[in-house]
């Protein structure tokens, strides 16, 4: 049972804190508190060769002490000086008999309390002892080993001095001994270097450091070395430090390479498409490719301990297992199988199995590749052949496959139907030479040739039944594409038979309603010419200057009229006319009034001929018409010429008139003769949806522009009506 003494709390986290084992105790000999090196027994708290009994240290010692352990009497008599204060501590080394050779440091010291109590603490210092030992039970031989070691051996102080150096280290440095003497370890070693720092904190705490440092040669550049570092109590000089190290240069250089091999080695795994791993004989994963994690969504933990049929479906694991004991038993393996990915579900993978054998082990490599949209596409591929199978075989249009060399592969029901033969007759037959008439074989063949070449063609040609018919058809070549290159053709017969028939008699049809519109035009041309005769003859005949004024205008607009009828008689088509030529038709006439010419009309000559629709040629000659009547009737114009400017471009048609000496708009308002004149422009530009304007840039010119069209269809209002007649009258 453990005094209960008051112990600080920074005594007791000092005390756990210790490396080695440590007991704080009593001036009687009883333990208060120890660490948990010292509960085990680690650390050299038994060394005393007895086992522990009780709680009192003092109790502990004598029984060491009468079973012939000297340690435990010095040990006995040193604590009580300590805690007595006869001396301040204590120190000694002690060796262990028993079994391997090993030493141990205790230190007693009294700690600075109101109640007397020591500490003790117990440190393993075999590695210092050994070295020393050694270095003592046999100089000669250690001096042999030092001048012949391959090793380099360096003897110092903690401090960085240097005493000796064998001839081996002077080689792996590139330093004499003397210069190694002389420049001590800051000669060699870059002191600030964490690594070096590091290896001395080990080394003072433990005694001892073994592991890997640099040292820097004679011409600048690092030597890495394997060392051991030891420090160990010389009894006359004090503490010193040997360094027992050897160059692995080349070990690096080799380690180096092996790292570069085991970099590229996972290159090249990482960048095997699909999933890559080696099982061994256990079915155990022993390495892997990323795509493995990637793809599946496994990690490096769950990979490195699950069993490899985890990654399957569950009812795909026997077959599985199964694939890989066989590829264990045979060599190698491949199978279709269900892998579950997290990211994905379900997905289908081809995997492929070999075995190899490395130091007598048998290993199996695999991979596997994801081709579950492979399966997926070829799914559709299939679906979208019998598709167009059934298309082909169904189809109501003659249809047939031929080869490179025009070789029929396949024809339809349509084809044996329109051209007479059973499939056995045509079926490796070259189709050209069986449905083509010798004049236009070698056409047929050339159309062929380029439907191979990925050309599609369309045509209408003559070919021959069975029995030499000839039928009109509408012959399409289709290329045949399979991974870039044409493999076949289709060729593609539509019989135009009763669509000539009908064309044929749409044709005989159409010429005879242009005969009719002919002889309309023809007719209506006769009867408005014997009207304007008639009203020329009154011209004649009539005294009153003012009537023979109104029958001359009725005249011009009876004869424009008539002009256009005369121009659709003469030209095949009977809705539009060449609009140029007609213009030039009645100028001549426009210019004479009851035989006399008054004034003269010029058309400009830069504009391209066009066709304009009856319904809008009409109305406009009468503007032209209403235009020149207007001008003759002007008795204060000075000019004696009108110029006309008609344009088309595109559908945009322009007709400018000038000549006026005044404004239309005035003339209108000092006559009432104008007035029904610019009644009858404003209701045929109206007709034809067309703007006009009365002047431009400050001249006396008329401006009409419109949009040509071939739909207008009729009036777009009658002339005007009666009661508007009135009105303007009136007004």
């Amino acid at each position: 049972m453990k005094k209960q003494i008051n112990i600080l709390r920074e005594e007791t986290a000092l005390l756990h804190a210790l490396p080695g084992s440590a007991a704080i105790i009593d001036k009687d000999g009883e333990i208060i508190a120890s660490n948990e090196n010292w509960e085990n027994g680690s650390k050299c708290s038994n060394w005393l060769e007895i086992e522990k009994s009780g709680d009192n240290y003092f109790e502990h010692c004598k029984k060491a002490v009468e079973e012939g352990n000297d340690y435990a009497l010095k040990l006995l008599f040193g604590i009580r000086e300590v805690l007595d204060g006869e001396r301040a501590s204590l120190e000694m080394t002690m060796a262990q008999n028993g079994g391997p050779r090993r030493w141990c440091k205790v230190s007693v010291s009294k700690i600075n309390s109101s109640e007397q109590i020591a500490l003790i603490i117990f440190d393993d210092v075999t590695a210092n002892m050994r070295a020393i030992h050694l270095l003592r039970e046999s100089e000669e031989r250690y001096s042999q080993q030092f001048q012949y070691s391959v090793s380099g051996i360096i003897l110092g102080s903690p401090e960085g001095e240097i005493f000796d150096a064998n001839p081996a280290a002077c080689k792996i440095l590139g330093y004499s001994k003397e210069e190694l003497i002389e420049g001590g370890r800051q000669l060699i070693v870059d002191e600030s270097n964490p690594a070096h720092i590091e290896m001395l904190q080990v080394r003072d705490e433990e005694s001892v450091f073994e592991g890997e440092k640099e040292y820097t040669h004679r011409d600048g550049h690092t030597v890495p070395v394997e060392i051991i570092s030891v420090t160990y109590k010389d009894e006359e000089e004090g503490l010193k430090v040997i360094n027992t190290f050897r160059d692995i240069t080349l070990e690096k250089q080799v380690e180096h390479f092996l790292e570069e091999e085991r970099r590229f080695t996972k290159t090249v795994l990482n960048s095997i498409p699909g999933i890559f791993f080696v099982l061994d004989s256990k079915g155990k994963l022993i390495r892997w490719n990323e795509s493995i994690e990637k793809e599946l969504g496994y990690n490096e933990d769950e990979l490195q301990t699950m069993s490899i049929l985890e990654i399957f479906k569950e009812n795909e694991r026997e077959k599985a297992e199964e694939m890989f004991n066989n590829a264990f038993e045979h060599g190698n393996n491949g199978f279709v199988t269900h892998i579950l990915s997290k990211h994905n579900g379900d997905r289908t993978y081809h995997i492929y199995v070999n075995r190899f054998i490395s130091e007598d082990e048998e290993y199996l490599v695999s991979t596997g590749v994801d081709i579950t949209e492979f399966l997926a596409s070829e799914h559709e591929r299939e679906r979208n052949f019998a598709l167009m199978t059934q298309l082909f075989e169904n189809s109501p249009l003659a249809m047939v496959m031929i080869d490179k060399q025009s070789r029929v592969q396949k024809v339809n029901n349509g084809f044996t139907t329109l051209f007479g033969y059973d499939p056995v007759e045509v079926l490796g037959k070259n189709v050209n030479k069986l449905i083509t008439e010798d004049s236009k074989l070698k056409e047929a063949e050339e159309v062929s040739k380029s439907a191979i070449t990925g050309q599609a063609h369309q045509q209408e040609t003559l070919r021959l039944t069975k029995h030499q018919n000839a039928v009109p058809v509408l012959v399409s070549t289709v290329p045949i594409w399979s991974h870039g290159e044409v493999i076949a053709a289709y060729g593609i017969y539509v019989d135009l038979t009763e669509q000539k028939k009908l064309e044929r008699d749409l044709q005989t049809s159409l010429n005879e309603k242009n005969i009719l519109l002919q002889e309309l035009h023809h007719r209506v041309k006769n009867n408005l010419a014997i009207i304007a005769g008639l009203l020329e003859l009154q011209v004649i005949y009539e005294n009153n200057i003012a009537v023979k004024h109104k029958l001359e205008e009725a005249h011009s607009r009876i004869f424009s009229i008539a002009k256009i009828h005369e121009t659709l008689y003469q030209q095949k088509d009977v809705v539009q006319i060449e609009f140029n030529e007609y213009l030039d038709s009645i100028i001549g006439s426009m210019s004479y009034v009851a035989g006399e010419k008054k004034f003269s009309i010029k058309r400009e000559e830069h504009s391209e001929p066009f066709m304009l629709n009856l319904n809008q040629a009409v109305p406009l000659g009468l503007v032209i018409n209403e235009l020149i009547q207007m001008k003759s009737t002007d008795t204060s114009a000075i000019k004696h010429e009108v110029n006309i400017n008609l344009t088309c471009n595109g559908n945009d048609v322009q007709l400018e008139i000038d000549g006026f000496e005044k404004n239309i708009e005035e003339l209108e308002s000092t006559d009432e003769s104008y007035t029904f004149h610019k009644l009858l422009i404003d209701t045929f530009i109206k007709q034809i949806d067309a703007d006009i304007r009365y002047s431009r840039n400050g001249t006396n010119s008329v401006l009409v522009h419109f949009k040509r069209t071939e739909d207008l269809r009729g009036s777009s209002s009658a002339i005007t009506s009666r009661d508007n007649l009135f009105k303007n009258k009136k007004r």
